[in-house]
């Protein structure tokens, strides 16, 4: 049976294929829209009622012989950052769609309705918008994000209406009341479960992320003919902020820091940098640790606009808090993987995943599936096969449990 998710797998990677071999679909786009539209259709073949919401989700329910009982959810997103892999997030929705292909072939009737959910934005890679989807779906109010503007100059707003959603129906989206238990299954994004031999994991807690765009303003002059010391080079303080800032979180333990988009004005080759933007991606494990991470942030940024003789602007973008998930799911989880015979461990996330939203409102559990050598948002991203079990068992018996 895992041979017909690796089928899918090798469809849904074909959408928005790279010739790199990896996968680009983000927030709104034609790309995003045809695979929501792939999954609509995997999901009516089903049986399934399916429908794309207001913020962007799909949304597939499976009804339950008491149709006001609350639903237990599988869920995941199929947007992916830029050339990214076929796996994060689409391996945790096309998991659901097989948990529930295979609750279905044994003539599964569950008492509680069963959704899967394909939540929208969970990269933020277009608008610094991340978990726009999942925000949504439990009720959080996401029109801050609406006025954002990508690299293209598209504002949020007017993209949203480019893929037929209106942004005054957004209220429509929020259906938590109607949720009682959250499960995701995800690649792990990184090297310990193959290290260690072991084909799943219980996700104990996710960690907290921060993240701010920093803007450095300076004075653009002639790269010639303008003195070295009597320069005010806003790149200058851009690599100053990265270097110093990287010191400082390999000093902490459990906390890391990146940064991924750097622009600068004027661009010439030629003139020194007046303006230079930056994003800045900073995580750590705890609450304690998350206000460091904001400490030091502003800290290095002011220092280093200081010393390179700059203004400087701090903007946050994003803040999601430190996430531990529901020990009793976890429970739950740990005793099916057990049932299978494989040895039961607990990771931490180093990722942010839909579950931190969900997990605020309905108790919300993870699992993990290996990654090949560690690789993830990148074309080599790869989780053979072959390891799709046990984790499918688990979750497959988990849902039929709660779902009963």
């Amino acid at each position: 049976m895992s041979q017909r998710m690796a089928g899918w797998v090798d469809e849904l990677g074909a959408i928005g294929g790279r010739p790199s071999g990896g996968v680009t679909r983000v927030s709104w786009s034609d790309e995003l829209a045809e695979a929501n539209a792939w999954l609509v259709a995997r999901a009516t073949e089903l049986g399934l009622d399916a429908e794309v919401d207001p913020a962007g989700n799909v949304v597939c329910r499976r009804a339950g012989s008491e149709p006001d009982a609350s639903a237990v959810v599988l869920g995941s997103h199929l947007d992916t950052v830029p050339d990214g892999g076929r796996y994060d997030g689409a391996f945790g929705v096309l998991s659901g769609l097989e948990v529930l292909h295979r609750l279905s072939e044994r003539g599964f009737a569950p008492r509680r309705p069963v959704w899967l959910v394909a939540f929208n934005d969970e990269e933020g890679t277009r608008y610094d918008a991340s978990m726009f989807g999942s925000h949504a779906f439990v009720g959080d109010d996401v029109t801050h994000f609406l006025d954002r503007v990508d690299a293209d100059g598209i504002v949020l707003r007017d993209a949203m209406r480019r893929a037929g959603s209106d942004p005054e129906t957004l209220p429509g989206a929020a259906v938590i009341d109607r949720i009682g238990h959250y499960l995701e299954l995800h690649i792990e994004q990184g090297p310990r479960l193959e290290a260690a031999g072991q084909r799943v994991a219980v996700v104990s807690a996710i960690v907290g992320m921060r993240g701010y765009l920093v803007i450095l303003r300076g004075t653009a002059n002639h790269a010639g003919t303008t003195p070295m010391d009597a320069r005010q080079d806003a790149l200058a303080g851009a690599a100053r902020t990265l270097l110093t800032l990287r010191d400082a979180v390999r000093a902490e333990e459990g906390m890391t820091v990146n940064i991924g988009r750097v622009e600068v004005e004027p661009g010439g080759a030629n003139v020194i940098p007046g303006v230079a933007r930056f994003t800045v991606d900073i995580r750590g494990a705890s609450a304690e640790t998350m206000e460091l991470a904001d400490t030091l942030v502003r800290r290095h940024v002011a220092e280093a606009a200081s010393a390179e003789g700059l203004d400087a602007e701090v903007v946050p973008t994003f803040l999601h808090p430190a996430t531990e998930l529901d020990p009793e799911l976890r429970a739950l989880l740990a005793r099916q993987v057990a049932a299978t015979g494989t040895d039961v461990v607990e990771l931490v996330s180093g990722a942010g995943h839909d579950a931190m939203v969900l997990a605020a409102h309905v108790p919300a559990a993870m699992l993990f599936v290996p990654s090949r050598n560690g690789v993830s948002h990148a074309p080599d991203e790869y989780t053979p096969p072959e390891l799709y079990e046990p984790a499918l068992t688990v979750l497959t018996e988990t849902v039929a449990e709660l779902a009963h």
